[in-house]
């Protein structure tokens, strides 16, 4: 087993989350650095405060993905497992295992989940006190500014609440008014995702456009990214008219476009690019403003290029915790055509599909080490090592809402319109409209964009989200996501190491952790998700 390096959170209720704010220079983009922890009333005061205290708000986002709980959202789904190895890493990877097998750790006490939503309401906590107090601030140099600052809190408020609502439904909303003294009780999903809308738009009338903010301010929420989350929104909640209006508004207003190489994306060289909407900020300047990824998404085996230098310092090594299924790494790169992975740029881009011995042979026959990997997050030269990258990771970008924007044409009957979006990221990826995909019916092409978000998309943690949002979370699992079966029915045996995949029904929810029910006297144990 190999070192992981990981922030810890204790996992407390909302009622308790003290607000921190952080005053932050500016380095290589936006700079998250904790320097100094002040009050809320000291902090905002100026417009000075007001600037240092939501950049503060980002902190927590930059948690949330620079480590094992960026996994909630990949794992657990058709297109990323966890090697069999991890179970024996210790009792908190056999937990981070349980998300993807949803077996008996996949439960309140679960301490990636709790972490996961300890670390959002922190920063809804932070963001409430922006929201609160900005406004109040006299006297302040730039009414814009002051409106925009306000616009990012709130879109980073909508973020963490879109992640709690779609993983654990109704939950507890406390906003800037809100009062503590008998706890706060769940809230239904419904009323959630009315705050969630308000907040973006809000912040898509109040943050600047990405031209106004300039270099200087890369990785600021912007209007672009407010309103992209915003038609996701719209989408998750199957209001397509809504969605196309907010995607048309987004695609021919602000006019979106694409890399026009795809591994550009991931070469660290092309950061905060035209193609990115939002994207969580990075640096080797500060050991704590790095993230480990290909720690996790890595492998120990053996190098993915033949007689490469092999180690913490290369791409490509890493802990083996973090597989891409057969499905991802192999067959829907096969789809339509068993020989379009050849010639599909982001192929190469996404996958190390071998590893190879100091002989130059490949190592396909260790299960799950030699088996093919993610190499989205291999690290640069520029990088100190596995457990430290500068590299930046997306949260937003225009090929997604490409994507988001044929799924929306599609469900509402506009099948051959919802062609062109589709076509456009196809294009990119072969270089050409050779394997552009025709018109076919509504059915159908429901399973191609679902399968073209994975090719896009993979690994950059939207794919549990998108399965539950299209009603395919369960089947979709099962039948791509059960190493165990797999390797039961191919080496016909009767056992097999790798976990058994549990999924069920239950699962289409994620617990409420064990301190929350605990510790906010508004809840208690019966307020528990069903079936855990």
């Amino acid at each position: 087993m190999k070192t992981f390096q990981r922030i810890k959170f204790k996992a407390i209720g909302i009622t308790a989350i003290m607000l921190l704010f952080v005053i932050a220079g500016c380095r290589k983009e936006l700079d998250y650095t904790p320097e100094v922890f002040v009050s809320a009333q000291s902090l905002y005061k100026d417009q000075a405060g007001a600037i240092a205290g939501v950049t503060g708000i980002y902190q927590q986002l930059q948690t949330l993905k620079k480590s094992d709980y960026q996994l909630i959202g990949v794992i657990g789904t058709d297109e990323a497992r966890c090697a069999y190895q991890a179970q024996g890493y210790g009792s908190y990877w056999a937990g981070v295992v349980g998300i993807d097998v949803y077996d008996l750790t996949f439960n309140s006490q679960n301490a990636d989940i709790s972490g996961f939503w300890s670390v959002c309401y922190k920063g809804i906590a932070n963001a409430n006190a922006a929201v609160l107090n900005i406004p109040q601030i006299k006297n302040f140099g730039d009414a814009s500014l002051q409106n925009r600052l306000v616009g990012e809190a709130r879109f980073l408020r909508a973020v963490y609440y879109f992640y709690l609502v779609q993983l654990f439904g109704d939950v507890p909303m406390p906003l800037e008014n809100t009062a503590f003294d008998n706890g706060v009780p769940r809230t239904p999903q419904a009323t959630v995702y009315n705050q969630i809308i308000s907040d973006l738009k809000f912040a898509s009338t109040n943050c600047w456009a990405k031209n106004q903010l300039g270099a200087s301010a890369a990785g600021r929420a912007n209007m672009e990214a407010a309103k992209a989350l915003l038609g996701k929104v719209y989408l998750t909640l199957h209001d397509y008219q809504n969605a196309k209006t907010t995607f048309e508004e987004l695609i021919n207003g602000n006019k979106l476009t694409l890399l026009a190489n795809y591994a550009d994306l991931f070469d660290g060289q092309h950061e905060n690019n035209t193609e990115s909407l939002f994207e969580i900020q990075y640096s080797t300047d500060n050991n704590n403003n790095t993230q480990g990824l290909q720690n996790l998404y890595g492998s120990y085996a053996g190098p993915p290029v033949p007689f490469q230098q092999f180690n913490q310092h290369t791409p490509g090594y890493g802990g083996t915790v973090i597989t891409s299924t057969a499905f991802y790494a192999d067959t829907v790169f096969a789809k339509p055509y068993s020989w379009a992975y050849q010639y599909d740029a982001r192929y190469k881009a996404s996958i190390s599909h071998d590893r190879y011995d100091s002989n130059g042979n490949t190592m396909s026959w260790w299960a799950d080490p030699g088996l093919p990997t993610v190499k989205k997050y291999d690290i640069s030269s520029s990088d100190i090592d596995v457990y430290h990258s500068g590299k930046n990771l997306y949260y937003l970008r225009a090929a997604d809402v490409f994507l988001m924007y044929a799924e929306t044409l599609n469900e509402l009957g506009q099948t051959q319109a919802a062609l062109v979006p589709l076509n456009k990221i196809r294009e990119r990826a072969f270089g050409n409209s050779s394997v552009n995909y025709a018109l076919t019916d509504q059915v159908s092409m429901r399973e191609i964009i679902l399968d073209e978000r994975t090719r896009e998309l993979g690994a950059e943690g939207w794919r549990w989200f998108d399965l539950k949002r299209t009603g395919t979370l369960i089947s979709r699992v099962k039948r791509y996501d059960d190493p165990k079966r797999d390797f039961m029915k191919k080496n016909n045996s009767s056992t097999d190491p790798h976990p058994t995949q549990e999924i069920s029904s239950k699962n289409l929810l994620y617990p409420i952790p064990l301190s929350e029910l605990q510790n906010n006297a508004a809840l208690g144990l019966k307020a528990q998700n069903p079936g855990y």
